[in-house]
């Protein structure tokens, strides 16, 4: 009996494990609709949360934008002192002219990237830097251009004025140069309908040609500083430097006319150096004309 029962309680485990195991059954109607239920309340609960965020978004960028910005560094002492140097006649007397009153303001209030670009508008300066030196000194320090020739132009009222050619055709009204620092560059001439004026302001545009006989001008000035400081006045015809008639023209005391041709400079200078080194043009107190325009001939008139 123990066996027989034993062997029907097998068989009955076997079946059992036949079985399926899933015990779900079809959902009924009312089940679904509670489920599906539930979903949408979630969803709406969602949507209320995303509405509410971008209405606090909203109203973040709408008053944010009309809003100061916030300075966690506080107001600041006022600005009690302003450094200001340069390498050329710039002095802080002209600084302070050109910036006008500082009112009390504090160096976090000064823009400094403005101010720097504000400063080297201007013509006469090449570059500027310009720092905070806590906890009240505004520093700045400025590089000029430097001055290559002087052009005086008359004015319509009577008089003269005169205008610095810088090294790359710059024209400027310089500040701060004396007349005997003007007196030992040499003068521009140019005939007026070289002369454009600028539509933004009383100035004229740069005269490109200047970039070509600058370093003439600057070699002179460096290795021969007493011929230099006998070139009275500069002209030139440079409409197309590649032409056999471009060429540089210098008047000076010891020579009427030397003329140049818009290349190799150092060794146009060194055949006029030797030359004015002979003894025959040395005894004579002016010579007409010296053309280094012809490679290595030289054509001189006593």
């Amino acid at each position: 009996m123990k066996r027989t029962s034993k062997a029907k309680t097998q068989n009955a485990s076997g079946w059992r494990k036949l079985a399926p195991k899933s015990s779900k059954k079809p959902a009924s109607f009312p089940a679904l609709r509670k489920k599906l239920g539930v979903a949408g309340r979630v969803c709406i609960l969602f949507m209320v949360l995303g509405l509410v965020g971008l209405g606090f978004w909203s109203l973040d960028k709408w008053f944010g934008a009309n809003a100061a910005p916030f300075d966690i560094t506080g107001p600041g002492a006022p600005i009690s002192e302003v450094s200001f140097s340069s390498d050329g006649p710039l002095s802080p007397s002209w600084f302070a002219n050109w910036f006008g009153p500082l009112r009390g303001r504090s160096l976090m209030e000064i823009d400094i990237d403005r101010l720097r670009k504000d400063l080297e508008a201007e013509p006469q300066i090449a570059s500027a830097m310009v720092s905070r030196q806590f906890p009240s000194t505004l520093c700045i320090e400025v590089v000029e251009l430097d001055p290559l020739l002087v052009l005086r132009l008359r004015r319509s009222a009577g008089g003269f004025e005169d205008w610095i050619v810088g090294s790359q055709g710059k024209l400027y009204q310089g500040f701060g140069y004396s007349p005997a620092q003007l007196s030992l560059l040499p003068s521009l001439a140019v005939p007026s309908r070289a002369l454009k004026k600028m539509a933004a302001s009383d100035g004229f545009e740069d005269l490109q040609e200047i970039a070509i006989l600058a370093p003439l001008l600057e070699l002179a000035q460096r290795n021969y500083p007493s011929m230099y400081r006998d070139w009275k006045v500069v002209s030139y015809q440079l409409e197309n430097p590649d032409s056999p008639a471009a060429h540089i023209r210098i008047q000076s005391g010891k020579v009427k006319d030397i003329r140049f041709a818009p290349r190799e400079y150092a060794a146009q200078m060194e055949r006029l150096h030797y030359i004015l080194l002979e003894p025959d043009f040395r005894k004579k107190k002016v010579i007409e004309s010296i053309n280094l325009c012809h490679d290595r001939s030289v054509f001189a008139k006593l």
